[in-house]
């Protein structure tokens, strides 16, 4: 699992995707998009939910609720979600399924299936798609969802623009897609990017203290697997769509560890099942998280290396991963020096290019959906989930 490591700097294409009468697929818009500047909006009574108490002092960073019919949601419309989140990875061409970087989420691989793409609200082909009680992440196939062949799926991800660091505890309130070709992982990567606003420029004063984009250190670059979430049906034991859980830190970026990462306690009883020796580690929950909205918390307390993960009020999974190594730089905004931040990210690189077979060639894999993540809320907290070894199951 090669992601996409943010690379140098580069100059986004500003040609469009041009229109084909023949092909309702290439109306996708050119270019990033890039959100409001306005700072994410903040809810003091925001609870991590299903009864997990967080430390004494801890604040909410930010909580986004979303929904046209979700109670107290502050994102409602399908502008709200552009006006929001940022519809690409940190550096990348929205229009190549080859080249470095490419922004699939991916390097090493290429093509790779799932294209970053972003259309008009609307856009019978749009792929951030605000619903009664979430927003829709779809993946779809180009030459009218009949062409699923590597690169040239077309997929929805939102980057949330807010620096995550240790400390802090995050929540994804999701529903998992159901096809067993789908793949949309929850994760942060290193890297960190303040919006210019729409038609801003993103590389303006690139390098310097004050560049809205903070890219990794090359040796330094950090992922975080909330959830990598693409289906194990295919492993033995094989495991149903929807109760799998890729958690912690793939060791594949040449990070000098003292100690390298690794899981320290999965969950192995009351329905769940660890299987340490998958490839990689894997947790499988008895809840189908492709059935509802299931809590999603990742609780990093970076003092201790650990991270801690919830699923629904239960942790089931701990890890090790050393930050020290992480950089720090001088931000000339604030006026201070900080640790490299990461990003979170949720995302649809839609087909796992190393399943058996590959893609199916069928669009969601033939079921409604199939490829859709539902997202219902999204927060942070400055504070850690207060004794999390007393939420096993």
């Amino acid at each position: 699992m090669i992601r996409h490591a943010a690379a140098a700097a580069t100059v986004l294409l500003a040609h469009a995707g041009v229109a084909d009468a023949a092909d309702l697929t290439q109306s996708f818009l050119p270019g990033q998009n890039f959100p409001q500047t306005a700072p994410l909006p903040v809810r003091p009574d925001a609870v991590a939910g299903n009864g997990l108490k967080l430390t004494p002092g801890a604040t909410n960073a930010f909580s986004l609720l979303i929904g046209t019919e979700t109670p107290g949601a502050n994102l409602t419309t399908g502008q709200s979600i552009r006006d929001t989140f940022f519809m690409n990875y940190l550096a990348g061409d929205l229009y190549s399924a080859i080249g470095a970087p490419m922004d699939t989420g991916q390097s090493g691989q290429a093509p790779f299936y799932a294209v970053a793409r972003h259309y008009n609200v609307g856009d019978p082909n749009d792929l951030h798609v605000m619903m009664p009680h979430s927003m829709q992440l779809r993946a779809i196939c180009s030459n009218n969802h009949t062409d699923c062949s590597q690169g040239h799926v077309y997929g929805a991800m939102v980057r949330v623009p807010y620096e995550i660091r240790p400390g802090m505890t995050i929540k994804v309130r999701y529903r998992s897609p159901s096809g067993p070709y789908s793949w949309c992982p929850i994760w942060l990567f290193s890297g960190s990017q303040i919006s210019p606003g729409p038609g801003g420029n993103p590389w303006n004063g690139f390098g310097t203290s004050t560049s809205l984009v903070q890219e990794p250190v090359s040796s330094h670059s950090f992922e975080i697997d909330a959830n990598d979430n693409y289906p194990r049906w295919n492993d033995n034991p094989s495991v149903p769509v929807g109760q799998q859980v890729d958690f912690l830190t793939p060791d594949i970026y040449g990070v000098q560890w003292n100690t390298a990462p690794h899981q320290i306690y999965g969950a192995n009883q009351s329905g769940y099942a660890f299987y340490p020796d998958a490839g990689p580690a894997l947790n499988v929950t008895p809840q189908n998280l492709s059935s509802g909205f299931h809590n999603l918390v990742l609780s990093w307390d970076g003092d201790a290396n650990t991270i801690y993960e919830f699923i629904d009020g239960k942790l089931i999974a701990s890890g090790y991963m050393e930050y020290a190594q992480a950089p720090s730089y001088y931000d000339g905004f604030s006026g201070t020096t900080k640790v490299q931040a990461m990003n979170l990210m949720i995302g649809n690189q839609a087909v796992p290019a190393w399943l058996p077979g590959g893609s199916t060639t069928v669009e969601n894999d033939g079921k409604p959906n199939g490829w859709s993540i539902f997202v219902q809320e999204i927060s942070a907290w400055n504070g850690l989930v207060a004794n999390p070894n007393a939420y096993k199951p």
